[in-house]
Parts: C-alpha cells; sequence; structure tokens
C-alpha cells in the first residue's frame, strides 16, 4: 500500500507540473516581426534591373517602344569613339573574370574552362540567337584546323554602343558608358561573322532572321527604356511593328 500511494503521488506531482509548463508556455507573447531595413536618403541608385526577355506581353512592349524619345540629330553632338566606353569586357562585376569570358560561360554548354578559371577554351553554342546553328567554340589556344578560334563565337550588344552614344550616352559618365558597355544584359553569344554583318545597325537596318526575332526586339526596347536611351525614328517605327507582329502570333 505504501509503494502505491508513493506512485500516485509522483503521478500526480509530473501532471501537475506539465500543466504549469503548459500554461506558462501559452503565456508568452506573440513574436513580433522585426521592423524592415531602411534604406539612406542618400544612397546611390540602383544599376537599372535586369532584363528578363518578354516579362511583358509583346503589345506591352510595343508600346513601351512606341513611348522612347527621340534622339537628336547627330549633327548636334560630339562625335562618336569607342575609346569614351572604356577597356574592352571590364571586369566591372569584380568576380575577377572579363566580362567576355562571363557571357561565354554562361550562353555555352560544355564548357571547358583555363586553369585561371576564367578564360573559356571550349563550349558549344547550342543554338545561335542569329544563325540558328549549332557552333563549336575554341580558343584561338587550342582551336583545331579548320576552326575559326576565338572569333567564332563572340560577344555581341545587343545595342550596340554607336547607338547607345547617339541616343544619349555621349552625355553620361565615364562610369555610366563603362557600365553599360559590359552589361550582361546587353551582351549575348553569337556567331562572329553575323555579328560583323550587323555591325552598328539598328533595328530599322537589321533584325535576326532566326525565331529570336521577337526576343531580340523585347530587350532591345526594354534595355532602351531602361537606360533611358533615345532611338531614331526609324528604329522606333521597326521596333513597334516588329513587336506587333510579334503580339499577333503571341
Amino acid at each position: 500500500m505504501r509503494t502505491t500511494t508513493k506512485i500516485k503521488s509522483i503521478t500526480g506531482a509530473a501532471v501537475a507540473l506539465v500543466a504549469l509548463t503548459i500554461t506558462a508556455f501559452t503565456a508568452l507573447p506573440e513574436p513580433q516581426a522585426l521592423p524592415a531595413a531602411s534604406t539612406p536618403a542618400d544612397a546611390p541608385a540602383s544599376p537599372p534591373a535586369a532584363v528578363e526577355g518578354s516579362a511583358l506581353p509583346y503589345s506591352d512592349t510595343a508600346a513601351l517602344a512606341a513611348a522612347l524619345p527621340l534622339a537628336v540629330d547627330e549633327s548636334e553632338i560630339p562625335a562618336y569613339s569607342r575609346d569614351t566606353f572604356g577597356p574592352a569586357w571590364a571586369d566591372i562585376d569584380g568576380n575577377g573574370c572579363r566580362q567576355r569570358d562571363d557571357v561565354l560561360a554562361r550562353d555555352l554548354i560544355d564548357v571547358e574552362l583555363a586553369r585561371n578559371r576564367c578564360t573559356v577554351l571550349r563550349g558549344v553554342l547550342e543554338v545561335d540567337p542569329y544563325t540558328g546553328k549549332r557552333i563549336t567554340f575554341q580558343h584561338d589556344r587550342v582551336a583545331e584546323p579548320g576552326n575559326p578560334g576565338s572569333q567564332g563565337v563572340q560577344g555581341e550588344h545587343i545595342i550596340s554602343l554607336k547607338a547607345a552614344h547617339l541616343g544619349g550616352a555621349w552625355a553620361w559618365s565615364d562610369q555610366q558608358r563603362l557600365q553599360f558597355a559590359n552589361d550582361l544584359d546587353n551582351v549575348i553569344a553569337v556567331d562572329g561573322i553575323a555579328n560583323q554583318s550587323k555591325q552598328d545597325s539598328g533595328p530599322a537596318d537589321w533584325l535576326p532572321l532566326t525565331t529570336y526575332r521577337c526576343t531580340y526586339v523585347t530587350k532591345y526596347t526594354q534595355i532602351a527604356t531602361e537606360w533611358g536611351l533615345a532611338v531614331s525614328v526609324a528604329d522606333r517605327d521597326a521596333l513597334v511593328t516588329t513587336l506587333n507582329e510579334c503580339a499577333v502570333s503571341e
């Protein structure tokens, strides 16, 4: 009997302790959300947002294109010089690699890097945006006979630097021009010959003949909008017309 009484006493005490713990826990105050971090009023402006292809319907992008400002007459601004956009393929993101190699590493598959973990030695451009071809890229160091080497796949500015200059970049700071020239949203890997064929042409004079055409005019419009670039009347009309054509097949 003593043993039974002792067990009952222990059990009763345990139940009471559990009940007390539950009561104490439920009495705790609800957790409060931390206040959101504030941005200083004098914080530097952020760079343009990343371009995500056709995030908007083509018809909406056509409206953006129609609203682009028009460039002033070329005779009213300084002459274009590539040097005003800084050294080619500067490492603006600070990852230790040239922007050209960043583009190749992003756009090619089966990429082989050199020992410096930056230079792309080999890779494949599975579908070239401008020709639709499959291109085997080989750096000059490892190019086999018949392969065009490093010039086989080039970094191409969707909005050329000259077009940017005419559209207002002539009035930018040196740092802004450097950023634009190396902005990975404005640079894609393409067939070298096709890139040379395009040169500085705007949409009125050159557009891809492949299905990339709709993506191209979308990116062109978005980049011009985000960087505040003006375009010629002919280029604006070509963007609007092409985007409306893309909208029909959407």
